[in-house]
C-alpha cells in the first residue's frame, strides 16, 4: 500500500506533539510546596483544618482531611469523643462520639457530611469511631470524593487555588485535539477505500476512529487534575507550614488520642491537618479495614 506524502504517520505526529503541549503546560501549572515560614504558635490564619491539609498536601486528598475536621468539629463542640474501655484491665481502647449542640455557627457542606456520617450510624446518639469505617471501597471512594470536592470547591472560594488548567488552555487544548482527531478520520477514510470498503462502511469507520481519538484527548483534558495554589494560597501554606515546624517539636503530640481534643481544642485538629498526628490507631479512618483494627 503506498502512501500519501505525510498520511503514513500524520496521526502518531500530531498526537505527539499535543500530547507535549499538554505535558509542558501540566508540568508549568503543578502544585508546589513552598519553604515553611518562621515557626509560630499561633494560628495563622481562618482556613478550616480541611483546607489546610490539602494545601499542605499540593491539593492531593488525604485522609488528615477527614480526620481533622471531625476533631474539628468536636473542638467546637458538635461533637464529644469520650475513651471507653480500659487497656489496663485487658480491655480495647475505644473512642465514641456524642452529637452535641456545637458553638452556633453554620457549617460547610462537608463538615455537615461528618455530622451525617455520625447521625446514620449512632444508636442513643452514640457511636465508636471505629463503627465510622465503611464496609466496601465503593461507597468509601463516593463520599470521599464529595468530600474532597466540597473542601476544594471552598478554598477556591476563598482564592487558595484555581483549576489546574484556566478555561483558556482547557479551551485551546480541545480544539488543538480536534486536528488528530481530523487527521485519523481523513487516513481511515483512505486506508478503506484503497481496501475497496463500500462508501458508508468508510464513512463509519472513519467517524468511529475520529471520535476515539478526540475523547481520549478530551478525557486528558478532563482529568481530575490537582488543583494550583494562587499566590494567596502560597503566602498561606508558608504560614501554616511555619506553625507545622512549632508543632513538631512540642512532647507529647504525635501521641494524642482523639479524646484529647477537650483539652487540645483546634489548635489538635490543626496538628492533625498538619500530618503531625501519628498515623495509627489513635486517628479517624473512614476507609474499610477500619472496623477491623
Amino acid at each position: 500500500m503506498d502512501w500519501p506524502p505525510f498520511l503514513e504517520f500524520s496521526v502518531p505526529a500530531a498526537l505527539a506533539v499535543w500530547a507535549a503541549a499538554v505535558a509542558v503546560t501540566l508540568w508549568r501549572s503543578r502544585p508546589r510546596l513552598p519553604e515553611p515560614g518562621p515557626a509560630r504558635t499561633d494560628l495563622p490564619g481562618q482556613e478550616p483544618p480541611a483546607v489546610v491539609s490539602l494545601m499542605v498536601n499540593r491539593w492531593r486528598s488525604d485522609e488528615d482531611a477527614i480526620d481533622s475536621t471531625l476533631l474539628d468539629l468536636a473542638a467546637r463542640g458538635f461533637l464529644e469523643l469520650r475513651e471507653t474501655g480500659s487497656p489496663a484491665a485487658g480491655e480495647p481502647a475505644q473512642t465514641t462520639a456524642r452529637l452535641r449542640k456545637g458553638d452556633g455557627r453554620s457549617l460547610t457542606p462537608y463538615e455537615q457530611q461528618i455530622l451525617d456520617r455520625v447521625h446514620h450510624l449512632s444508636v442513643n446518639g452514640e457511636t465508636t469511631l471505629t463503627s465510622l469505617a465503611f464496609d466496601s471501597w465503593t461507597e468509601a471512594r463516593r463520599w470521599r470524593r464529595t468530600f474532597y470536592r466540597a473542601v476544594v470547591a471552598e478554598a477556591r472560594t476563598r482564592g487558595l487555588c484555581t483549576p489546574r488548567l484556566a478555561p483558556k488552555t482547557r479551551r485551546a487544548l480541545l480544539l488543538g485535539a480536534i486536528l488528530p482527531a481530523l487527521l485519523m478520520f481523513i487516513t481511515w477514510w483512505w486506508v478503506d477505500s484503497e481496501l475497496s470498503a463500500k462508501v458508508p462502511d468508510q464513512v463509519t469507520g472513519a467517524i468511529i476512529g475520529a471520535a476515539a481519538v478526540y475523547l481520549a484527548q478530551y478525557f486528558v483534558v478532563d482529568f481530575n487534575w490537582a488543583d494550583q495554589t494562587t499566590p494567596e494560597g502560597v503566602a498561606a501554606t508558608e504560614s501554616w507550614l511555619g506553625l507545622r515546624e512549632h508543632l513538631t517539636t512540642v512532647e507529647g503530640v504525635a501521641d494524642l488520642a482523639p479524646a484529647d481534643v477537650a483539652s487540645w481544642g483546634r489548635e489538635m485538629a490543626y496538628a492533625s491537618a498538619l500530618g503531625v498526628l501519628s498515623a495509627d490507631d489513635a486517628l479517624v479512618r473512614l476507609t474499610p479495614g477500619a472496623r477491623s483494627r
